[in-house]
């Protein structure tokens, strides 16, 4: 199970809900975990995690892999939380944006204990995954500049 760019997961979960026999079971849970978003999809069997950063207001850097087949015990800590509108518009190379919207279960204790207790082996190469890529983007001034004073603004706050 690879790690790989949100673009290119989010079009491989598009193509198996595409085939998905029982559209009407697929979940998303959302959660913030410090500084990331994690954020699990459920269906058919199978869950995936993306774990994202906001590096400017509005846009995010993520990576995900599938991590678990799904059981009974996943499929409640996916139900805990509560029920809030989800909307997502991933950029596809040389095809259309693929827009997810409908309604997610949103808990950060929720996420935090699929990632901690259930899931902790994929984690540590899920973070150091999405460091990489944020450190590959600070590479570039202007944009280090503006990723600082965002995550400024962020801590300011909650103060």
């Amino acid at each position: 199970m690879a790690i790989k760019s949100v673009s290119a997961l989010v079009g491989d979960l598009k193509e198996k809900y595409d085939k998905s026999k029982d559209r009407s079971s697929w979940r998303v849970l959302q959660g913030m975990d410090r500084d990331h978003y994690n954020t699990f999809i459920a269906g058919d069997r199978n869950l995936w995690q993306i774990r994202s950063e906001e590096v400017m207001a509005g846009e995010m850097v993520a990576v995900g892999m599938r991590i678990s087949r799904m059981d009974e015990e996943l499929e409640k800590i996916m139900k805990q939380g509560s029920p809030v509108p989800f909307g997502n518009v991933t950029p596809q190379r040389n095809k259309p944006s693929i827009v997810m919207a409908g309604i997610q279960t949103y808990s950060s204790d929720s996420s935090s204990l699929l990632a901690r207790e259930f899931l902790s082996g994929k984690q540590a190469a899920l973070e150091e995954k999405l460091k990489g890529q944020v450190e590959k983007m600070k590479d570039d001034l202007p944009f280090r500049k503006k990723y600082n004073e965002h995550k400024d603004r962020l801590r300011r706050a909650y103060l």
